[in-house]
């Protein structure tokens, strides 16, 4: 009896940390995210938005590229490309991979991406709008690559 209740004792406590560990989590949302760039299709009430997601020092930052229609509640878009620097080989502006967004026309979204990034996620369509995803890079560095000797 006497050593079931000294077994018991580290037991407790152990499972006191954890529930305090836990309460220190609260309710503040695990990730945060800034956006970055807006692009509005001419033809209906799509737009596009890439975003910088930051979940905190264990991760690294992800850039996000999500499809909604201004009617929904952003909850509602469709997060349709996810990509990282690969620890830094991409082409990266504030932690985020250089993208550029385009409505080619109504319906028509082009995703240009840094060449070296890291693809978590790459979708065909969504929202109604056709997506063409490509690698590419920044027109900055396509002008300073130009002017290199060969």
């Amino acid at each position: 009896m006497l050593a079931f209740g000294v077994l018991r004792l580290p037991i407790l406590a152990a499972s006191g940390l954890i529930v305090v560990g836990l309460a220190g989590c609260g309710n503040q949302p695990l990730c945060s995210s800034k956006v970055l760039q807006t692009a509005r299709d001419p033809g209906s009430d799509r737009y596009a938005v890439t975003e910088l997601r930051d979940c905190g020092a264990t991760t690294g930052y992800a850039t996000i590229v999500r499809v909604g229609r201004s009617g929904e509640p952003q909850a509602d878009a469709t997060e349709v490309f996810v990509a990282d620097s690969d620890h830094g080989a991409a082409t990266a502006d504030s932690n985020a991979i250089w993208t550029s967004l385009a409505w080619l026309s109504s319906g028509d979204l082009s995703i240009t991406y840094a060449s070296k990034a890291r693809i978590f996620k790459k979708l065909a369509g969504a929202k109604g709008a056709a997506i063409a995803l490509r690698p590419g890079e920044p027109p900055a560095l396509q002008a300073r690559d130009a002017e290199k000797p060969r």
